[in-house]
């Protein structure tokens, strides 16, 4: 087995090399991914007829095709969103075939997150492989509340997570792994960025092909302050995260200048004017006492 080849199968991202010649369009091969996406062995894809290829991929080996959302459906007949990345093979002298390599990207997580956008709002989302590991990260609280971290994938979720709550979140994912249903909880993060938080969050497991958990989508809707100590300059910015408003968002909203709003973002002004308390309290629907113990006259 060739370096290219091992590379090609121990891959976590699904891939297909498709041959066309005169008489037909087959899938030469598919790595381990591939064949847990589907559900379908290699013997069984490749025995199935050139038309299913061709029209439930949507491809051409012979054109270069990117980012493409198809919906597959895999042996269990359950629909798949996923994206095709298509490049073209340089010509093999054994053969005069055409083939390509078709990278694939599973969009279901990805899905399951947009469906919660749609009923909630979602302050931070991602995804977990099965040990728990951040694979996926979109959010805009997370460089506030996970500093001095710049970089999140591939850290655990656990080290997040305070250690009192690690094992009832462990047992909640146990839980929807065995019954494949969604899940939430309220946790206590660990002391991040000198506070600490209570978040709500919901959790999905994502099947593959073999309908067994192979990652975990999650959001957190919601998050507060245990201590209610913490700095008046993080309040600000998690109301403003909660009601999804920029600092030139809020600056447009209120009429006060965008350095103003920095400069309490940042604790560089530690008591604001009244009027300028009141009308960023009003803008992001909260009483003053929420962000601001005490404000100038």
């Amino acid at each position: 087995m060739s370096v290219y080849h091992q590379i090609f199968q121990l891959s976590d991202r699904p891939m297909v090399i498709l041959m066309q010649n005169k008489r037909e369009t087959k899938i030469e091969d598919a790595n381990v991914a591939f064949v847990r996406l589907t559900g379908y062995r290699l013997p069984e894809m490749q025995a199935r007829a050139n038309e299913h290829i061709t029209q439930r991929y949507f491809v051409d080996p012979s054109q270069t095709l990117l980012k493409s959302e198809v919906v597959i459906y895999t042996k269990k007949k359950k629909p798949v969103s996923i994206r095709v990345n298509q490049q073209p093979l340089p010509a093999e002298e054994r053969d005069d075939a055409r083939r390509s390599l078709i990278i694939i990207e599973d969009l279901s997580a990805y899905k399951w997150i947009e469906k919660q956008c749609a009923k909630n709002k979602v302050l931070i989302s991602g995804t977990l492989d099965c040990n728990q590991h951040i694979r996926f990260l979109r959010d805009s609280l997370a460089p506030l509340l996970f500093e001095p971290d710049n970089r999140l994938e591939d850290e655990t979720l656990m080290a997040f997570i305070a250690d009192a709550d690690h094992e009832r979140l462990k047992k909640a994912l146990h839980s929807a792994s065995r019954t494949k249903k969604e899940g939430s909880l309220k946790l206590q993060t660990s002391k991040l960025s000198g506070i600490e938080l209570e978040l709500s969050i919901t959790f999905a497991p994502i099947l593959d092909g073999f309908d067994e958990v192979k990652e975990f989508a999650f959001v957190i809707l919601d998050l507060k302050p245990v201590d209610d100590k913490i700095s008046a300059s993080m309040k600000l910015k998690i109301w403003m995260a909660k009601r999804d408003m920029s600092a030139a968002q809020l600056s447009i909203a209120t009429g006060i200048s965008i350095q103003t709003i920095s400069k309490l973002r940042n604790g560089k002004i530690k008591k604001p004017q009244r009027l300028t308390a009141e009308l960023i309290a009003s803008e992001l629907q909260v009483e003053i006492g929420e962000i601001w113990d005490a404000i100038r006259k």
